[in-house]
């Protein structure tokens, strides 16, 4: 019945140390899971900023892109509605001077019309 006894007592020193150490060492990976999962934690908020910055860059310079594209078709239809403009003033002037010519030309015709209804004082 010692034998017994010693052994029980043994056993549950042994159980006891064993869970005691068990415990210890649940904590030690605890700990190194913590440390662990905090570094890995960091990477990756250090990963996700930098694409974030690379988006954003990404993203200014598209911007800054349908800007200058924007600008360009701007002057572009700028310069070509001045041509138009101009093709049109140029146009208008020609017909100005065409119907100032015709209008003396009317006058002059008038005229002779007149002086060759008047009676003669031949």
């Amino acid at each position: 019945m010692r034998v017994i006894m010693i052994f029980a007592v043994l056993s549950s020193l042994i159980a006891g140390t064993s869970t005691l150490a068990m415990a210890d060492e649940l904590t030690n990976i605890g700990s190194e899971l913590k440390g662990e999962m905090g570094s890995m934690a960091s990477e990756a908020k250090g990963e996700i900023k930098g694409e974030q910055e690379q988006m954003k860059d990404s993203l200014k310079s598209k911007r800054d892109q349908m800007r200058a594209d924007m600008k360009a078709k701007r002057e572009q239809m700028r310069s070509e509605m001045k041509g138009k403009r101009d093709t049109l003033k140029a146009e208008r002037k020609e017909m100005k001077k065409a119907a100032k010519a015709k209008r003396a030309k009317a006058k002059k015709h008038a005229a002779e019309t007149a002086e060759s209804l008047e009676p003669s004082a031949y």
